[in-house]
């Protein structure tokens, strides 16, 4: 599973009343259920956007390290 993460999330798009911490720990919870459902979950940013080759190589490391867990 992959996933881009912004800064916005954290900040123009909290809810009103809601800390960024309550947004991160969200995250966690909702990227532990999906381990736990044996996926992996690969996060990537702008900067990997605008070099997509950084972002290949990420993807490819994580499936790497999938391949060698399930061997």
């Amino acid at each position: 599973m992959g996933e881009f993460d912004g800064r916005v999330k954290y900040g123009r798009l909290l809810r009103p009343g809601q800390e960024p911490g309550e947004v991160v720990f969200a995250e966690k919870r909702r990227e532990d259920a999906t381990r736990d459902e044996g996926w992996d979950v690969v996060r990537w940013v702008w900067a990997e956007l605008a070099a997509p080759h950084r972002l290949a190589a990420k993807v490819r490391r994580a499936r790497e390290r999938a391949g060698a867990r399930r061997r």
